[in-house]
């Protein structure tokens, strides 16, 4: 334990603590003999005891004064969670909704806001996980780092709500997110939620790296495809197989040969897709250390206390002192 005082000078006042041993106890009573009286070690220890609780009195006042508090402090914990970047589409067809009509930035049944609510709702019931974020359309957007801010997350998200724009670009936002786990201490799992509802080729070149970055910082990758009724599933081969025509068949072929964990879910609606998160959600809940930072703590009032207590004590026994010896 780590202490401070804001006043310190005001320790001096400790000197105080030792008046009690240079004061009579009680007051002096006469009587004509005590000679025949024997020695009485309860009172003797009674006495000492009453001197030590008026020692104490001085003390917890002078050390209250001074202000003392226990030091911020890193505690070492253990919880449940993950490492994870939210890996979130911003091209312009998230703003359409799941039947492909389009809604614009601020309608709430978009794409593009029911992944920011659902996003948002995932990470207030993540109490120990750590989030980045980066948004992608034709380019990456760093938004956030590995971060245990809830507030910041949650303001990442929400400002993630202007209108989208561009065409939908995977590869140079799955280089950013997994640059947050490049050379740094593995702790727990990490994570890529990629939530779009497209894909785009990807060159042979970008292809080898990305496989290796994956495979170097152990990267888990999740994919929220957000399908429009239309378009074709992800498992199911296109009549004419084209990664120009059906990208998202060809990018889900890739993800599945990185040699990593690697799961994909389509969401045709709003409901699918937090069952998704929820499944998610459900998979990620392995063993996670963590430090929770303590705030400073102000001690004051435990000594104020005590100093009350032990006069309280004194005031007890003063009135249970004699006055007058009986005749």
């Amino acid at each position: 334990m780590s202490i401070g005082f804001l006043q310190p000078w005001a320790l001096v006042l400790l000197i105080l603590a030792a008046l009690p041993w240079f004061r009579r106890g009680q007051p002096a009573l006469g009587y004509p003999s005590l000679t025949m009286v024997p020695e009485d070690a309860l009172s003797d220890r009674i006495d000492q005891g009453l001197r030590l609780a008026a020692c104490g009195v001085f003390a917890c006042l002078a050390i209250g004064m001074a202000g003392p508090y226990q030091r911020e402090q890193w505690v070492d914990r253990i919880g449940t969670g993950a490492h994870i970047v939210l890996l979130l589409d911003r091209s312009s067809s998230m703003n359409e909704n799941f039947t492909g009509r389009y809604l614009g930035a601020k309608a709430t049944e978009s794409k593009s806001a029911m992944a920011r609510k659902l996003l948002s709702e995932f990470v207030d019931r993540r109490a120990h996980d750590r989030f980045a974020m980066v948004s992608f359309a034709a380019a990456p957007i760093y938004v956030l780092p590995l971060t245990e801010d809830r507030q910041a997350v949650q303001s990442a998200i929400a400002a993630a709500g202007g209108r989208g724009h561009g065409v939908t670009h995977i590869a140079p936002g799955l280089a950013m997110a997994l640059d947050f786990f490049a050379e740094q201490p593995r702790r727990g799992s990490r994570i890529i939620l990629l939530v779009s509802d497209g894909a785009a080729r990807i060159d042979e070149e970008t292809r080898d790296r990305l496989r290796q970055t994956f495979q170097e910082t152990g990267t888990t990758l999740y994919w929220i495809y957000l399908r429009n009724p239309t378009s074709a599933p992800l498992t199911e081969k296109p009549a004419n197989p084209n990664e120009t025509t059906t990208p998202e068949y060809f990018l889900n072929e890739y993800f599945e040969s990185l040699d990593v964990p690697y799961r994909a879910f389509e969401a045709e609606n709003p409901n699918a897709m937090e069952k998704a998160i929820s499944e998610v959600e459900r998979l990620e809940n392995l063993p996670l250390p963590y430090q929770e930072k303590l705030p400073r703590e102000d001690l004051s009032g435990r000594f104020f206390a005590t100093a009350l207590a032990l006069l309280v004590l004194l005031i007890v026994a003063r009135s249970l002192e004699v006055n007058e010896w009986n005749a």
